[in-house]
C-alpha cells in the first residue's frame, strides 16, 4: 500500500492512499478515542513553586523525572502495600505515559502531569489533543511524499484502516 501525507499539520491528518484522500481531524479522533479534545489548556495551571508530594517523596524532589524512573517505581511498587491512594496515582501516570503517550519521544515527564494526578484533575485534561498532536507530528515525519509503509509502530488501528 502506498501512503503519502498531504498538507498534514497538528490540526488535521490528510493521507492519500490508492487515489483516495483521507481527512482525519481532531474531531474524528475525539469520536473514535473518546478522549477529551475540547478543554482549554489554560484551565490547568498549577503553582510549580509549591512542592509536589509525589515527586518529593518518590523521586527525591528531582526537577526532571524520566519515564524510565516512573516505570521502575511502578514495577517495584515502592509506595507499599497499604497505600492505595498513591498506587492509583502511579497507575494513572503509568497509563498516561506507557499507553496514551507511548509514542512521545521525550524522556522527561512534565511536572504538569504529576500535578494533574496529584490534584485528581487528570481525567478532565485534554489528553486527546495532546495524543492527536503527537500522532499528527509523527505521521507527518514518517509518511514522506511517495513513501511506502506497511506498518508504523505505535500507529493506532483506526489510521491503519
Amino acid at each position: 500500500m502506498s501512503l503519502e501525507t498531504r498538507e498534514s499539520s497538528t490540526s488535521a491528518i490528510i493521507i492519500r492512499t490508492k487515489g483516495t484522500i483521507l481527512h482525519f481531524t481532531i474531531r474524528e479522533f475525539a469520536l473514535v478515542t473518546g478522549l477529551n479534545c475540547a478543554t482549554n489548556k489554560n484551565e490547568f495551571v498549577f503553582d510549580e513553586e509549591r512542592p509536589n508530594r509525589i515527586i518529593d517523596q518518590y523521586f527525591n524532589g528531582e526537577s526532571f523525572v524520566q519515564k524510565k524512573d516512573l516505570y521502575t517505581v511502578v514495577s517495584d511498587k515502592i509506595w507499599g502495600n497499604d497505600n492505595n491512594e498513591d498506587a492509583l496515582k502511579f497507575a494513572n501516570l503509568y497509563f498516561i505515559h506507557a499507553f496514551l503517550l507511548s509514542s512521545v519521544d521525550t524522556v522527561a515527564i512534565p511536572r504538569l502531569h504529576f500535578d494533574l494526578v496529584k490534584s485528581g484533575r487528570y481525567s478532565d485534561y485534554l489528553w486527546g489533543s495532546v495524543a492527536f498532536e503527537e500522532l499528527a507530528r509523527i505521521l507527518h515525519k514518517k509518511l514522506k511524499l511517495k513513501g511506502k509503509f506497511y506498518m508504523l509502530l505505535g500507529m493506532p488501528l483506526d489510521i491503519q484502516i
